[in-house]
Order: structure tokens, then C-alpha cells, then sequence
């Protein structure tokens, strides 16, 4: 026993305290931007964080870039370069810039789709070079806008997996063209989604609509190329980071009016589905934040690392084929026609 003893005591003895010196990253540019045809383009910039800084109530203002230089450039048929510049949006939710006479003129239709500057400046198959100055630094990219490729319909069908008669599925069928690789992207959002305000008296409908685009999935059609098939559109849930959910139709909804029961109908939601191509350094970064999204949570999930496209920087600046359609959540509603680009603000493709 006291042999054991002697050999624990000097155990311990032994110990000394370890200490990692972790580097300090310099301070880098987080880039989200992209552009798509016949829209101007935008970008939304923050700064990057150490792992171990502090989290406080101004973590989230101080994180955005607000006094950026940010230039938009391509080369034209013609061979010669034209550039625009971007700038923030006034008085926006958060810092986004972008061509602020084209926001402008959304202020005082008709829109500026109605101009054919963009409508000839952001074009499928051409390359969009994007330089942002800022901290006397200077940060690069590229990006090319595919062909869009539309999708032959989509509809409302109720989904199987749920017990309330309001719960739908939008789903769709897609052609992958053939003997060519498609990159592709989905995002959507509610563009009308309503709620109930319990706390009145008499409650009331109100409007809780989705402020920007969510990421669904991106990936290759490496296994689907030159295939036609079904598929769905889910949307995230209020706490998940993954698209799961099914969207919601009308119902109704009951609350206690001083002791009898009393209800009130709440609208449909309205769905924004985006249907993108992109090119391949694009689709390396979105995948990789999907699979960041899909690994959230798990302890036992290797870390996975964001790939970016970002010269100097980090995060995706992304040339986007894009075509929208917006469906009511209504059981048996169909389209077969995007939306036309008159229809889209600069607002819906965030």
C-alpha cells in the first residue's frame, strides 16, 4: 500500500500546468454577395471573430463593415470593361450594398426593371469581377452567372406526415438537362405568413413574414444528370437549421373570449421558391454551409470547414441563373410559369 502511495505522490509531483498560445488571426473581410440576371448585384460584408471573443450585446452591430468601397466590373461583347459602384442601402434592417439609383427608382415605380441597363449588364454567361476596399486592404473575386434552367411545374399537396389539416408540401418537377453539369441551388421564404396576436383582447391576424431567403440545399446533378424527376420544397422551422418543415394553409384558430370560445381565420402562407444555377466555386461554398447546417448540434460531427471563393477573405460571392415562382400554400394550386423579372426587387433575391 504505501509502495502505491509513494508512486501517486510522485505522479503528482510531476504535473505542471500546460498553456496553448493560440494565433491571432488578423482581421478579414466576410463577404455574402452575388448577382443574377437582369439585377443589379449586392453584398452584405461583415468581419470575422475569434473563437474565443467576447459575445455581448454590441457583437452583432460591430460585426458589419459599414464604410467598405465595393466595385462590380465585366468585361463586355465589345472587349471593353464597364463597372458599377455599390453603396448601403439607407435606413435598411442591416447594412446591404448595392446600385442605389436602381433602389432608388424602386421607391417611385415604374421600377427599374423597366430600364434595360440591367436587363443587358447582368447577363448568363458572363464573368462579374468584384473588388472591396476596406482597412487598406483590397479583397477579390469572380463569379459567372449560368443559364437558368426552369423547372416544368409545381404544386401544393398535402403532407402525409402530419396530423393538422393545414400542414402542405410544395413540391415540383424538374428536367436536368443533359450531357452537361448543373449546379444547383434552392432558397425560399414566406412572403405572406401570418400569426395570431393572443395578447389583445379580441385577438387579431398579423403579419410574421420571412425578411430574407433561406438556404434549403445546393448541390450537383452528378446523379441526376439528364434525369426528369419529383421532388419537395421544405422550409425551415422557427428554431432548426435544416429545411424540414412542411408551409401552412389557412385555418382556424381558437382563443378564449371571456369565457367562451371564440375563433378567428388565419390567411395562407405565400411561398418565394428560388431555383438557382451557379458555377463551381460557388457550389463549394454553399455545400459546405449546408453541411455546416446539417452538422450542427452533433458532438460526435467532425468540424468542417467553409469553403470560400473570397481573395483575402472569406465567405461566397455567387453569380446566380436564377428563376422565382411564387405559389399560395392553397391545396391543389400549380405553376408552370416563373415569375417574370419585372416582378422581382432587388429586395427578393437576399
Amino acid at each position: 500500500m504505501k509502495k502505491y502511495l509513494l508512486i501517486f505522490l510522485c505522479l503528482l509531483s510531476c504535473q505542471e500546468e500546460i498553456s496553448l498560445d493560440l494565433p491571432i488571426e488578423s482581421q478579414k473581410l466576410v463577404i455574402e454577395g452575388g448577382i443574377e440576371q437582369g439585377m443589379p448585384p449586392y453584398v452584405v460584408l461583415t468581419k470575422n471573430q475569434g473563437y474565443f471573443d467576447e459575445i455581448d450585446t454590441n457583437t452583432y452591430n460591430n460585426l458589419f463593415v459599414t464604410d467598405a468601397e465595393i466595385i462590380v466590373w465585366t468585361t463586355l461583347e465589345d472587349g471593353t470593361n464597364d463597372s458599377i459602384f455599390l453603396e448601403k442601402i439607407p435606413e435598411y434592417p442591416f447594412p446591404i450594398y448595392t446600385y442605389l439609383p436602381y433602389w432608388y427608382s424602386l421607391q417611385n415605380p415604374p421600377y427599374a426593371m423597366e430600364d434595360p441597363f440591367f436587363k443587358n449588364w447582368s447577363k448568363p454567361n458572363r464573368t462579374y469581377n468584384l473588388i472591396v476596399k476596406w482597412n487598406n486592404k483590397e479583397v477579390t473575386s469572380q463569379t459567372t452567372i449560368p443559364n437558368p434552367t426552369p423547372l416544368d411545374c409545381l404544386w401544393i399537396e398535402k403532407n402525409e406526415f402530419a396530423n393538422e389539416d393545414d400542414k402542405f408540401d410544395v413540391r415540383a418537377i424538374y428536367n436536368d438537362p443533359i450531357d452537361e453539369q448543373n449546379n444547383i441551388l434552392i432558397k425560399n421564404r414566406r412572403i405572406e405568413h401570418w400569426g395570431v396576436d393572443s395578447l389583445q383582447q379580441n385577438p387579431q391576424v398579423k403579419p410574421k413574414h420571412d425578411l430574407i431567403l433561406d438556404l434549403i440545399d445546393a448541390g450537383s446533378d452528378v446523379l441526376i444528370n439528364g434525369e426528369r424527376f419529383e421532388t419537395y420544397f421544405p422550409r425551415k422551422g422557427k428554431n432548426s437549421s435544416i429545411a424540414t418543415q412542411p408551409w401552412r394553409g389557412s385555418r382556424w384558430k381558437t382563443f378564449d373570449n371571456d369565457g367562451t370560445l371564440d375563433s378567428i381565420e388565419v390567411p395562407h402562407d405565400v411561398a418565394l421558391i428560388k431555383f438557382c444555377q451557379i458555377d463551381e466555386s460557388s457550389l463549394r461554398f454553399w455545400r459546405s454551409i449546408v453541411r455546416q447546417f446539417g452538422s450542427s448540434g452533433n458532438p460526435f460531427q467532425e468540424p468542417l470547414n467553409i469553403v470560400s471563393n473570397i481573395n483575402g477573405g472569406y465567405g461566397g460571392w455567387t453569380g446566380y441563373g436564377a428563376v422565382y415562382y411564387k405559389i399560395p400554400i392553397i391545396d391543389g394550386s400549380w405553376s408552370n410559369s416563373p415569375l417574370p423579372l419585372d416582378s422581382i426587387e432587388i429586395t427578393d433575391v437576399f
